[in-house]
């Protein structure tokens, strides 16, 4: 058969999936299928392989597609049923977290313990126990800003469509079967690395052995995705390798024939994809070693190349929904650059030279995925995956096989130091600036672009041109950032943060950009085992990561209406992770706790802090933006927020933070202005919104940021109906997810996130 000959079929099982799941990139990629065969002139009968793969792969993400329904159905009732827990739960602080089976369907069960002494008892709680509980089903709640993790799709990815909430629980029984034995010795594992390694390793222990990464601290993993090197965090093909060479060498070395030595090997694998959780990298690396070994056994060796399609297309066509996760992308990619490349690093006689080789193209491959999922990529990732790869390959990994095995006190305590060490250096490292460069989320077409520029660069690579390359990504590159920098469009966008306010204004063309608070969580006092080791930031999940998948890097003005922490308590991560020029704040507003550390903060990183009041403006569209209020100041919380008024996008906005009724009727008294649109003061609470106020602004656009379904009640029904009353249009967070204003030149449209 002709070399690389298995790629086609890979290819064409690729197209039909996405044909069936997303269209337009069903269509890209079965173009350049299409535009290969032609330009390699390959037979009729490669052609009808081809078509037939692709006709199988369409049909099977059809009919699987159309199999994953739902029997369960939302009752207003809770509903008490029998819970079959299928996977290791995930018990962080006071919740409990696991995939399990009701009605022989897959669910997400949460649940929360009310003692520490319950907390315990489920500590043992593994898959195959069976548990009778009370509880209401949800549906998960889709994703509500845009360019953000959609969980909701995640889910359903999985074959999970609702989520039971439970409100009682007990009766748990072991039931599990011959199954769950690999699962439990991974629980086991787990396990024993919490109760027996230090606690500042266990995390990192866990990824390197087990593919779990949820004990690792927030700072490590924000370090290593900085520096590039997260991957090293879970399982990777080298893991594979490095941990089957091991295996393989010790069989032989006790005497055990090759042959048996070949089957051991296997059964291994497949164990081993358990035991690690079947990451997609671990079921890559542990397919393809299998199919590799099959293959010797019934024919003639198998090529690196060959392998990696035929694993591609049996996990596809097992699995169509694994071409949206990630990992099973960077997995495939990377790994398929690295081998058709294979000639040029092997062609350099030193290792250095070839470890230098495998890390560029390594990088350059995953390149339009990262930037595609995460906006940003590390300008370290080179230099320090040249580091990290062989430190964690040749000491680090081997070093924590042992030291899980033997469990040595003092091993144990090199092994922590060691890790200790590395995490400080990571975080060193990681805090120097311009460790990272944010790119935006790139749209289709630019992304099209971006893999034909990598492609280019593979090609030229192996003409022994690597500066024509080079220079082509850079230019590239620099037109998407300047794309985004520079777009003709602006924006106004009310972000979806809960029960809180987080508002972008982004101009046309570069000429400002400003960000009117940044969300938080209200913190209510918890005893030392409720507090969660993972728990969402507004910050750091929604607000830095929308601003960052616009390829936004720096705020003109950050505005801080007042010391609320719904309003301020995302700033900090703000602050940290993009340039910010100046902050605005309310007068003696800092005499706040939460905005006191903030403005220290702002002030160590060298950042202009003012107290603004009426009359105050700064440079923005047409007549600029203007403090309307506070007029004075003294400090005494909502009516002494900060009010924004400007014309942007050809029309007047007020934006009120949390301005009540007494403030109403001091700007209504000092101002006559007209308004398009209002950002209705306090998340639409009954104490703002005056019937006066709406008779004397006439707004026609209401926008209220607010939390679905939030304990405060908020909007109001009567402030709705108000509004309603008048005519006025009205756009909800809670309901509508982010609200966008989108304008050119005089003319802009509102959108929803959610219809």
């Amino acid at each position: 058969m002709n070399k690389g000959i298995y790629l086609y079929p890979a290819i064409s099982v690729l197209s039909g999936t996405l044909l069936a799941l997303q269209f337009h990139w069903g269509a890209v990629v079965l173009a350049l299928l299409l535009l290969s065969l032609f330009l390699r002139k390959m037979t009729y009968t490669i052609l009808f392989l081809c078509l037939l793969f692709l006709f199988i792969s369409f049909l099977n993400t059809t009919l699987q597609e159309k199999g994953q329904k739902t029997v369960l159905s939302s009752e207003s009732e809770p509903i008490d049923s029998q819970i079959v827990i299928n996977d290791i739960p995930t018990i962080d602080g006071n919740s409990f977290v696991a995939l399990a089976q009701i009605k022989k369907e897959k669910v997400l069960m949460r649940y929360y313990f009310s003692s520490e002494e319950e907390k315990r008892k489920f500590q043992q709680v593994k898959p195959g126990f069976v548990c009778e509980g009370k509880g209401q089903l949800t549906e998960p709640k889709p994703n509500k800003n845009p360019n953000l993790f959609h969980y909701k799709n995640y889910l359903v990815h999985r074959g999970v469509y609702w989520i039971l909430d439970v409100q009682a629980i007990g009766g748990c029984v072991n039931q599990s079967k011959w199954k769950h034995a690999l699962i439990h010795l991974r629980f086991d594992g787990l396990k024993k690395i919490e109760r027996e390694f230090p606690s500042s390793s266990v995390g990192v222990t866990q990824a390197l052995l087990f593919g779990e990464t949820g004990m690792i601290a927030d700072d490590t993993m924000k370090a290593f995705r900085e520096l590039g090197v997260v991957h090293l965090l879970a399982i990777s093909g080298l893991h594979v390798g490095l941990i089957f060479a091991i295996l393989h060498y010790c069989l032989l070395r006790i005497g055990v024939a090759k042959e048996s030595v070949t089957w051991i090997g296997i059964v291994f694998l497949l164990c081993y994809i358990v035991l690690t959780g079947a990451s997609p990298s671990v079921m890559r690396a542990s397919s393809m070693l299998i199919v590799i070994l099959l293959s010797r056994k019934v024919a003639s060796k198998l090529r690196i190349i060959d392998s990696l399609c035929i694993v591609f297309v049996m996990l596809v066509l097992y699995d169509p929904y694994s071409v949206f996760n990630v990992g099973f992308q960077l997995s495939f990619m990377v790994s398929f650059s690295l081998v058709v490349s294979s000639a040029v690093i092997l062609n350099t006689s030193s290792s250095i030279a070839q470890l230098v080789k495998v890390t560029l193209i390594a990088q350059l491959s995953s390149l339009p995925i990262i930037i595609y999922h995460f906006y940003e990529f590390s300008l370290m990732g080179f230099l320090t995956n040249l580091l990290y790869v062989p430190l964690f390959s040749v000491f680090v990994l081997p070093l924590t096989i042992i030291v899980y095995f033997l469990t040595v006190d003092w091993l144990i305590l090199f092994h922590k130091y060691l890790l200790d060490g590395i995490q400080w250096v990571s975080a060193f490292i990681a805090s120097f600036p311009l460790n990272t460069i944010v790119m935006g989320k790139p749209p289709f077409l630019l992304l099209i672009g971006y893999l034909i520029v990598i492609y280019l660069m593979f090609v030229l690579f192996e003409k022994r041109k690597y500066m024509l390359p080079g220079l082509i990504l850079l230019f590239y590159g620099a037109f998407h950032m300047l794309l985004n920098t520079y777009d003709s469009h602006g924006e106004i966008v009310f972000m979806d943060v809960g029960q809180g306010d987080a508002t972008l204004i982004k101009l046309p063309y570069n000429r400002g950009t400003y960000l009117i608070d940044t969300g938080g969580e209200v913190q209510f006092p918890k005893e030392e085992w409720e507090e969660r080791k993972n728990h969402l930031s507004v910050g750091e999940d929604i607000v830095v990561p929308f601003l960052k998948s616009k390829g936004i890097t720096s705020i003109d003005t950050l505005i801080l209406t007042h010391g609320d922490l719904d309003h301020i308590g995302g700033t900090e991560a703000v602050l940290g992770e993009l340039k910010v020029k100046e902050v605005l704040i309310s007068p003696n507003s800092e005499e706040k706790g939460e905005m006191k550390k903030i403005m220290e903060i702002a002030r160590q990183k060298r950042i202009p802090v003012k107290e603004a009041r009426y009359p105050y403006s700064w440079a923005g569209d047409k007549d600029g933006l203007h403090i309307v209020s506070p007029q004075d100041e003294e400090y005494e919380g909502n009516n002494d927020s900060l009010v924004l008024y400007g014309e942007i996008g050809s029309l007047k906005w007020l934006f009120t933070g949390d301005l009540e009724e007494q403030g109403e009727e001091e700007f209504i008294q000092t101002f006559d202005l007209p308004i398009d649109v209002l950002k209705v003061g306090h998340h639409g609470s009954n104490t703002s919104t005056t019937e006066e106020f709406l008779v004397e602004t006439n707004p026609s656009v209401a926008v209220i940021s607010a939390g679905e379904s939030n304990r405060f009640g908020h909007p109001h029904p009567e402030v709705l109906e108000r509004l309603k009353r008048r005519g006025i249009t009205i756009y909800s967070t809670g309901e509508n997810g982010a609200i966008t204003y989108r304008f050119w030149d005089k003319k802009g449209t509102f959108s929803a996130h959610l219809p």
